[in-house]
């Protein structure tokens, strides 16, 4: 950025309020909600009734719907004898399962381990066990169910999930996630961005659930500011632009690729998008 008198200054991406170094040196955010049960149980006491999330041909749910729901996966989980701080995979593929599979995981108190559905049985059974996953939600099973769970003692350092990496120089690594690495993330999109707190939003989720933008700055960032995230099963361009449309989409997140793809097709120019107000990128 340069100054009237010329001078070359940095350039702020967003505000630095709310922002402390702590004693190690590191800037931490404060305020934040200390985990993603006490995250998500705030955004239920405050909107109850709104749409949380939309499968694209399945169902819509609202955010009390999804809480009980989560729930009672989570009461599945005890019952089938895990607890804290014990893996759970996820293999389910992009959708409402794959959504309640994850939370109701934190409301069990475990660590959600999601599993790249693209990979293959022998790269899924290196995670599995790299891991230490003693259960696994797995395509077409049916969520454990159970009486209402929810264990809301984690603390911003606990482990909230580990991520895989991609592996293409090795075997995947687990990244490792803090609840406070969540929530940062939460709050660091907010301010880039530029979205305004609590506002419904409609997000729609063209990537994978298992990778960090579809659930780390999509699902988790929509749930905190109580919107709705809409789900595609499988990407397809055309759907791609008519859910736009039909679902009042005004937030997209997405990998240039697909960007490029939707406006190139022949017939762009017939979807209005006026109505979509934030476009961002992962990769």
């Amino acid at each position: 950025m340069v100054d009237k008198q010329g001078r070359v200054g940095k350039v702020q991406p967003f505000a630095l309020d709310g922002i402390e170094r702590d004693s190690g040196g590191i800037l931490r955010y404060t305020g934040l909600a200390p985990s993603l049960v006490a995250m998500l149980q705030s955004t239920v006491e405050r909107f109850p009734d709104r749409e949380a999330v939309v499968e694209l041909g399945g169902e819509r749910v609202t955010y009390r719907e999804m809480w009980n729901r989560s729930a009672r996966v989570a009461g599945g989980l005890k019952a089938a004898g895990i607890g804290r701080g014990d893996r759970v995979a996820n293999l389910q593929p992009n959708g409402l399962a794959w959504v309640l599979g994850f939370f109701g995981t934190q409301l069990a108190g475990a660590v959600a381990v999601p599993v790249n559905t693209r990979l293959t049985e022998p790269e899924v059974d290196y995670v599995l066990n790299d891991s230490g996953a003693t259960y696994v939600f797995r395509p077409g099973e049916t969520l454990p169910d159970g009486e209402s769970v929810v264990e809301d003692s984690a603390a911003p350092t606990d482990l909230a999930a580990i991520f895989y990496t991609s592996g293409t120089t090795g075997f995947p690594k687990g990244a490792m996630t803090t609840h406070e690495n969540f929530m940062s993330n939460c709050e660091t999109c907010v301010r880039v961005i530029k979205i305004e707190r609590d506002t419904a939003i409609r997000n729609l989720v063209s990537v994978p659930l298992f990778h960090v933008t579809g659930c780390n700055s999509q699902l988790l960032l929509t749930t905190m500011l109580a919107g709705t995230t809409v789900i595609m099963p499988a990407f397809d361009v055309q759907q791609f632009l008519h859910t736009i449309i039909d679902e009042r989409i005004d937030v997209l997140t997405s990998v240039p690729a697909i960007y490029w793809l939707a406006t190139n097709q022949p017939n762009f120019s017939e979807f209005d998008m006026s109505g979509v107000r934030w476009v961002a990128y992962g990769g």
